[in-house]
């Protein structure tokens, strides 16, 4: 009776041992259960955190990059050096930290790259975009190019600037039917080379401004002046910005506020500047005088004639002057001829001409193979 007893106790305990066993067993596959569950919870949140993350990030880099884009600044990219990078940084957000890099490959070639990431550190996204401005077909082919009779002052000077990668050209282009008058107190020595060549006659040479025509440039100009007017250009600045207004043509000086700023100015007539200082693009439809000291970098095109009556004129880029219809009751100087007189400089540099027109020509996209770099 006693190993009765012992036997059935003996089954009574390994019964429980097996239940018990039983019951570890599904608490540890609930919990590995349970567990994989949360992670797989986790692992898609983080997915989702992630990605939501990376498009934001993207949609920013996105938005950098184009910001760049609509505030082009023509003036300040055409100063940029070939091969330097101008880094711009924007902060819209102050978790994310956002920055454009534009490299100029080449004269008309830049590269825009712009990057975000978390400030903290972590993901990043990076666009890039190839743009191209457009450039004038032509070359700077003298710092004055006349299809009507010159005559040059013994104080004159001609010059060529050579660091622009430009090969050295004649001072003056001529019509092969044009004049050329010189001063016999010149020197030999000091006397103005000539290139006469029949595409001096070419109305697009002169009509033709950074691949667009006159009527289009002229139409959208910075600033419009009324014919027979006098005006003393000089920079303008208010609370410590450069002031928009008819006066103010920009500042030759690199480091002036005004230094950005390069208009195209249009006259509807004739022009007489007493003095002053600016850059950019100058379309005169009359006749042009020049009676005070004055500086000026760019590109000057004159439909009646120049002329310069003062010392201290310096002009650094071309200057154009085009046979316009003759008047028969005006004298020669008011209609065609171009006359330089007292100490006049003119300095043939394409820098400085391509400068004048870069302010309003607008970068085109290229087309390219699209990619996102993520890091």
């Amino acid at each position: 009776m006693i190993g009765y007893e012992t036997v059935r106790l003996r089954e009574t305990v390994s019964r429980r041992g097996i239940a018990l066993v039983s019951v570890l067993y599904f608490l540890v596959v609930c919990a590995l259960t349970i567990a994989a569950v949360l992670f797989a919870q986790r692992t898609v949140t983080r997915n989702a955190r992630s990605s939501e993350r990376g498009a934001e990030l993207l949609a920013t880099a996105d938005e950098a990059l184009y910001g760049a884009l609509a505030t082009w600044s023509g003036g300040e990219r055409a100063r940029q050096g070939v091969g330097s990078t101008a880094i711009l940084t924007a902060s819209p957000r102050a978790e994310i930290r956002t920055s454009t890099l534009i490299t100029r490959l080449t004269a008309s070639l830049y590269s825009l790259v712009a990057e975000s990431a978390l400030s903290g550190g972590g993901p990043a996204r990076r666009v890039s975009m190839l743009v191209r401005v457009p450039v004038a077909s032509w070359r700077t082919p003298s710092g004055l190019v006349s299809a009507v009779d010159v005559s040059v002052g013994p104080g004159v000077h001609f010059s060529d600037d050579s660091s622009c990668g430009e090969p050295p050209a004649a001072d003056i282009f001529l019509a092969p039917s044009t004049s050329l008058n010189l001063d016999p107190g010149i020197p030999p020595a000091l006397q103005p080379s000539v290139l006469r060549d029949s595409s001096a006659l070419d109305s697009t040479v002169y009509l033709r401004i950074g691949d667009v025509w006159w009527n289009e440039l002229a139409a959208r100009a910075d600033i419009h002046l009324a014919g027979n007017v006098s005006i003393t250009p000089s920079v303008r600045v208010s609370g410590g910005r450069c002031v928009d207004a008819d006066a103010n043509w920009g500042d030759v000086v690199a480091n002036s506020i005004c230094a950005l700023r390069a208009p195209v100015v249009h006259v509807a007539g004739d022009l007489t500047i007493e003095g002053g200082a600016g850059q950019g693009v100058l379309l005169v439809d009359g006749h042009l005088a020049i009676t005070g000291p004055f500086t000026y970098s760019g590109q000057i095109v004159a439909r009646h004639g120049v002329e310069t009556r003062a010392d201290n004129i310096a002009i650094s880029g071309v200057v154009y002057a085009w046979r316009a219809s003759a008047d028969s009751t005006a004298s020669r100087v008011t209609t065609n001829e171009v006359m330089l007189t007292h100490a006049t400089t003119i300095r043939r540099s394409v820098c400085d001409a391509h400068y004048g027109v870069a302010s309003w020509q607008q970068p085109q996209r290229i087309r390219e193979r699209a990619w996102t770099e993520l890091f």
